[in-house]
């Protein structure tokens, strides 16, 4: 690529409410990139470089799987040999497992699921940390290494593969897609960055798959009803928190950025791209491109999340107008299907904690939530149950939450002596807590297009298991008195002591 002359300088002020986020426990170093994250992986043993060369199919999905078969500890895979691609570089599996979250939020690995979702509600919800955000001048940011502005084919700037076998094309599917309110371009909070599948149709060309209901959905409504303008910078190789709120459920005025930089404590550099918007400086890959307004294009089908085809929809469509990225980029994919995926351990606890967020300030009975299950389609919420029909109540208001609204659509509910986060307790709840009287459908409620059970697209059902212990006014059967197991902070550190011995042990 050529390089060229870096853009002018950018000047930002923020405006807006700032996220009430809690500094969290100092990180070993600064985390500014994704090159910085992959060597923190790799001095921890999370991080390999394939030594042989690869097909890009299906030699590269055969590997993310194999890795993210191990939840607990698979590790990032960087591909440096890829055949049809000399010189190209690409990573998988950067989020794929639980050790790898761990060691973002700062924790050690064997950090156990419940231990993170705890540590990542302190930062979520408490008074004090500001994001820290800076901006520098297009000129000083690495991602402007190089840069092209005529001649683009992504097909040969990125090493792509269908991500699974009966893909209906190359999709880019771990992109973070910034875009701006076309009726309120300045306010920086209401510019949206998030996870979006786009899929190539031409060198220049590709489509953005969303719902209305999706920050970009709504923008791209406003834009083709209005006439106006609208222009995307697609990020590829990003820090890695940016990826795991790029996918998180926020308010439609609240920042990815801010809240990405408040959660990790740390600054978050950013600058400008070329048409207009505020990107990371030292992402790998920035697509610069434009809405071709009214016009649709047929995408898919798609092996999503729910581990099911999509089928063919009729998507928008975005004309590439400039590409910059740094030397030697990397570029970050992802393997998507049934799961566990990466995608699950990608946004499993940033789906949970914000529902926690808000049913937390107005039911403080509640103890936890786990939507980790493909994207939150089901859900398990813990509470102290205050009388018969309580948990009923806090799960409709469940279902009420920004997430909750497209996704939850099975959800349980257990007392506080129930740990979420063990199924083989949950499963206990069920089996003797739960009578036909607990079980209620909601029938022609929305619902995610690509949900694989419905019978419209857009359109399904809500489950409701309530699971909790029997209060008044319910009757109460004859052999009600539970064991009493211990539980509780002991137990918890037994269990951490028990952990140390085994990996003494294996030293």
């Amino acid at each position: 690529m050529e390089e060229i002359p870096a853009r002018s300088p950018v000047e930002k002020v923020t405006n807006g409410a700032q996220p009430s986020i809690a500094a969290p426990v100092k990180s070993q170093r600064r985390i500014g990139s994704l090159r910085d994250f992959l060597a923190l992986l790799a001095e921890n043993r999370q991080c390999i470089t394939w030594p042989d060369p690869v097909m890009p199919e299906p030699d590269i999905r055969y590997a993310a799987v194999a890795a993210g078969n191990d939840v607990q500890g698979g590790p990032a895979i960087i591909f440096d040999k890829i055949r049809g691609y000399p010189g190209r570089r690409l990573a998988i599996g950067v989020h794929g497992s639980w050790s790898n979250i761990a060691l973002l939020l700062g924790r050690p690995k064997g950090t156990t699921i419940k231990e993170m979702f705890f540590e990542m509600t302190r930062r979520w919800g408490a008074k004090g940390a500001k994001p820290q955000l800076d901006w520098i001048k297009p000129e000083d940011a690495p991602v402007y290494e190089h840069r092209l502005e005529q001649d683009i084919n992504l097909y040969d700037l990125i090493p792509l593969t269908r991500i699974n076998e009966f893909d209906g094309g190359f999709y880019i599917g771990k992109a973070a897609v910034v875009s701006r309110d076309p009726r309120d371009p300045e306010d920086f909070n209401k510019q949206n960055v998030g996870i979006y599948r786009l899929q190539l149709h031409a060198p220049d060309r590709f489509s953005l798959l969303s719902i209305p209901a999706h920050d970009i959905g709504r923008q791209i409504l406003i834009a083709e009803k209005e006439r106006r303008p609208f222009r995307i910078a697609v990020m590829l190789g990003n820090h890695p928190a940016i990826a795991m709120f790029a996918a998180t459920p926020l308010a439609y005025d609240e920042s990815e950025y801010s809240y990405a930089s408040a959660m990790m404590g740390q600054p978050m550099t950013l600058t400008q791209s070329g048409n207009g918007l505020d990107i990371l400086a030292e992402t790998e890959i920035v697509i610069e491109a434009e809405l071709m307004l009214g016009e649709r294009i047929l995408e898919g089908p798609f092996g999503e999340f729910p581990g099911s085809y999509s089928g063919v929809r009729r998507a928008p469509v975005f004309k590439v107008t400039a590409v910059s990225h740094r030397r030697d980029p990397i570029f970050e994919s992802i393997y998507i299907g049934k799961g566990w995926t990466e995608h699950d351990t990608l946004i499993g606890l940033s789906t949970s904690v914000p529902i926690y967020s808000v049913l937390k300030d107005q039911f403080p009975e509640v103890q936890a939530v786990n939507a980790l299950y493909h994207h939150g389609m089901t859900g398990i919420i813990s509470l102290k149950n205050r009388y018969g029909g309580f948990a009923k109540s806090v799960a409709l208001r469940a279902l009420g939450t920004p997430h909750g609204l497209m996704y939850l659509k099975n959800l349980i509910m257990v007392d506080d002596d129930v740990d979420p986060f063990d199924l083989n307790q949950v499963m206990w709840a069920l089996s003797v807590r739960t009578r036909a009287s607990d079980i209620i459908v909601l029938p022609n409620m929305p619902m995610i297009p690509i949900d694989p059970a419905a019978e419209v697209s857009g359109k399904g059902h809500h489950l409701i298991i309530d699971a909790t212990s029997f209060l008044p006014p319910d009757n109460v059967g004859p052999d009600v008195k539970l064991v009493n197991r211990p539980a509780g902070e002991h137990i918890e550190r037994l269990m951490r002591r028990i952990r140390e011995m085994q990996e003494e042990g294996a030293r």
